[in-house]
């Protein structure tokens, strides 16, 4: 056909090569929309990251906790405060924090920034495994992940979970090379995976203890059941030394725990890995409160956590649900597994918090993109300004996501009283104080409940800054008036 008869060919009244090169830009159009919203929303990230105070309960609590074991060397035994050694978590997040404060001081953004680092190495699992699915366009995982609200707010955030995520989808991606269908090009690399894998499972000791376990052998048991081949997965998988190399990573440090602080190991198996999840309204709680949810409110966290892909999910997943089992592919079957067993695991616990649901967003993420690929240009597109808008709706939301923040931080409370005084005034917590109390005051404070009993250090000041509750402000004059509480002039004249 010559080139006069091709303009004569036509669909919806333009040339047909014309129509290629019109859905080709449009194609390009759309991924860029993908990129610019990507892009978007990490510098939103690491700006949110670089302003935003550490808040109370959690952030401040691990950034105290950080915080102590660098000045104080609680290398081996995090503290929650000078007293009080913290038994509820191993180590490996609160080192990574403390590393990352030891290098570039001890600041929010130094405190977050590990969180968002494992965040990253968590993506970059999920392309692996995109490109063993033979996912053309691997890198969509990277705004699929970021517009998932769960999966943005904690790469950045000074919690546990983004480490764990990490080392938990890592140890998946390793034991999949494992007992993926041998090839020629992957039948020498097995043992390598396999002894990754077991450097992994060593890790999670030392990140959330057995609970990472758990999420790691929960998906791959489910498989091998499903795949009916429990034996050989077992065989592909175990390895002693791999067994022996984990052993080496964790128990060094839990042997020393408990010799250092005796009841470490009873508290922090049984209590936070069997009597949190088990029993209801559990007293046991050192640190906090048990968060009493009830059953089957992970359905609802894991609805807000992926809200804006919540309909490909259910789509998906009906889909996967109808096939036939001869004409699931065996990687489809594994990214399910591991997207839906903490899920149902979590379904039956009373005591989670809305982050429990986070290690399924990689093998999730996974499946959307594979899901994209396969989606006519109308879907793409619509995701693709999906992506956009929630990017768009995050910034636009960053004035109250700061004001609300910082209600729940004493950071400016802190940073007032600083500006008021020369450093010998004291301050004075007549008001319980919070995580974010220590962490901004580096401990420089006295808490004082009764006025009537002040320390001797206070006697001979004339002024001395209070911290009060807002409804006893009274008719001191006030420096700082916060949504929890004020900061106020006592005066001894």
């Amino acid at each position: 056909m010559n080139t006069k008869q091709m303009s004569t060919v036509s669909i919806g009244g333009l040339p047909l090569s014309r129509l290629e090169v019109t859905t080709a830009t449009s194609q390009d159009f759309f991924l860029l929309t993908f990129v610019v919203a990507a892009v978007l929303l990490l510098l939103y990230r690491l700006f949110l990251m670089w302003i935003l105070p550490l808040a109370d309960t959690t952030e401040a609590r691990y950034g105290e906790i950080a915080r102590l074991t660098l000045t104080h060397g609680f290398w081996l035994m995090p503290h929650i405060d000078m007293d009080t050694p913290f038994f509820a978590k191993p180590p490996l997040s609160t080192w990574a924090a403390s590393v990352s404060m030891f290098i570039f001081g001890a600041t929010e953004f130094a405190a977050r920034l590990p969180s968002l680092l494992a965040a990253i190495v968590a993506a970059w699992t999920a392309v692996a495994f995109a490109s063993a699915f033979k996912i053309k366009k691997t890198w969509l995982v990277f705004p699929v992940m970021a517009s998932c609200p769960l999966f943005f707010i904690s790469a950045g955030a000074v919690m546990t979970d983004a480490i764990q995520m990490c080392v938990i989808s890592a140890a998946l991606y390793f034991a999949w090379r494992v007992i993926e269908p041998e090839t020629e090009a992957n039948r020498d690399a097995r043992r390598r995976w396999r002894l990754a894998f077991w450097t992994m499972v060593g890790l999670g000791a030392l990140c959330k203890g057995l609970a990472n376990w758990a999420l790691i052998g929960m998906p791959l048991i489910a498989y091998a059941v499903i795949a009916r081949k429990p034996v050989e997965m077992f065989k592909q998988i175990f390895d002693w030394l791999g067994l022996a190399i984990a052993v080496c990573i964790f128990m060094p440090w839990y042997a020393a725990a408990e010799y250092y602080n005796p009841g470490f190991l009873n508290y922090f198996i049984v209590g936070e890995h069997f009597s949190r999840f088990l029993v209801p309204a559990w007293k046991g709680d050192r640190y906090g409160i048990a968060h009493v949810q009830p059953l089957g409110t992970i359905w609802i966290f894991w609805i807000a956590a992926i809200f804006p892909w919540l309909g490909v999910f259910v789509s998906q997943l009906f889909a996967y649900l109808r096939k036939k089992s001869a004409n699931i592919d065996a990687l489809e079957r594994f990214l399910w597994c591991a997207t839906l067993t903490p899920l149902v695991f979590f379904t039956f616990a009373h005591n989670i918090i809305w982050t429990y649901g986070l290690t399924s967003i990689v093998p999730f993420a996974v499946l959307v993109v594979r899901w994209m690929e396969n989606a006519s240009s109308k879907t793409f597109r619509f995701a693709s300004m999906g992506v956009f808008a929630f990017a768009i709706v995050s910034v636009l939301c960053g004035s109250l996501i700061i004001k609300n923040v910082n209600g729940n931080s004493d950071r400016e409370l802190v940073s007032t009283f600083n500006k008021q005084t020369n450093g010998v005034t004291p301050l004075v917590y007549r008001t319980k104080p919070w995580y974010s109390s220590s962490f901004y005051t580096h401990g420089n404070f006295t808490y004082q409940p009764d006025q009537s009993k002040d320390a001797p250090q206070n006697a001979g000041n004339d002024r001395i800054f209070e911290v009060v509750d807002n409804s006893s402000v009274g008719s001191n004059k006030i420096y700082f008036h916060g949504t929890r509480h004020s900061l106020v002039l006592e005066s001894r004249n």
